[in-house]
């Protein structure tokens, strides 16, 4: 009796732990299956909002960008052309305030070129002559040299348009000014220090520096002077004074050419009066001439 009891107790166990099994096991796949229609009606819904799935993976890669290299570049600088160099000097002799646009042509430019023609006595008009234009160009390149020497600054590039330009002034440079203390430059300096300073190298020093640009800044000085004192003559009121002053010199001149020719005349009639007579023996009053063979017989 015991024993049959304890085999139903094992069988009843067992049936308790299949059934515990099957609704672990029903659970577990409940679970699977409600995930696995969840994800499926996720991506179905994705698929209907994004499109295809390519874009989808499309959208989601990063793309990495490739670091870009830093170049140095050299800083732009404007084209000084020959009518932003008649503006400049224009406006460092103080008859234009505008911008150096290189209109030349504009109303403020020959506004400014009538002024200068009025107060230089040139003309009254807004035109430039071919002799003025030239004195303006070369005017705004000297202005433009006086800049350079006395821009303020103490870095590389400003002190390397110093020298560059004082190089140029003294005649030892010959390359566009930018700054740059290169390898031409350096030969300039060496050319510079040999037949100015007795020296030599390819470096400045402090002193050797200021003496460039000193006397560059002198020279600079004297010949925008002498270009203003040239472009002042170029008016055509001066230029009648001098016509007129050529013409009138020969007219003082002709009293003392008339002055001389009286004393040649009066020299020679007195050299005629002081020479002696030989008195003929038939006419006394005339002059005797080289006596000729004939008349020596006469006379003897």
């Amino acid at each position: 009796m015991k024993l049959n009891l304890s085999i139903v107790a094992l069988l009843g166990a067992s049936v308790f732990t299949t059934n515990c099994q099957a609704n672990l096991l029903g659970h577990a796949l409940y679970n699977v299956v409600d995930q696995a229609s969840n994800a499926a009606g996720a991506r179905l819904g994705d698929e209907i909002y994004y499109g295809s799935s390519k874009q989808v993976r499309h959208r989601k890669r990063v793309k990495h960008r490739a670091k870009k290299r830093r170049t140095h570049r050299a800083p732009i600088v404007a084209r000084m052309t020959d009518e932003k160099r008649i503006q400049k000097a224009l406006t460092s002799l103080g008859f234009y305030k505008g911008k150096l646009d290189g209109e030349v042509n504009s109303f403020e430019t020959r506004s400014a070129i009538k002024a200068m023609n009025v107060a230089y006595g040139i003309s009254n008009n807004a035109s430039l002559l071919p002799q003025v234009k030239d004195t303006l160009i070369y005017l705004g390149t000297l202005f433009e040299f006086d800049r350079a020497l006395i821009a303020s600054g103490n870095d590389r590039r400003t002190k390397g348009r110093k020298i560059q330009t004082a190089l140029k002034i003294h005649g030892f440079y010959h390359d566009k000014v930018d700054g740059a203390i290169g390898r031409g430059t350096r030969a300039c300096i060496a050319n510079y220090k040999r037949e100015k300073l007795n020296a030599s190298g390819t470096a400045l020093d402090f002193e050797e520096e200021y003496q460039l640009i000193s006397t560059a800044k002198v020279m600079n000085d004297k010949n925008i002077d002498e270009s203003i004192a040239s472009l002042k003559q170029l008016s055509p009121a001066q230029g009648q004074v001098k016509q007129a002053a050529v013409q009138a010199a020969p007219a003082k001149q002709m009293p003392a050419l008339k002055a001389y020719q009286l004393d040649n005349n009066v020299q020679a009639v007195q050299q005629k009066q002081v020479q002696p007579t030989v008195t003929h023996p038939v006419t006394s009053a005339a002059p005797q001439s080289a006596p000729t063979p004939q008349t020596a017989n006469i006379a003897q």
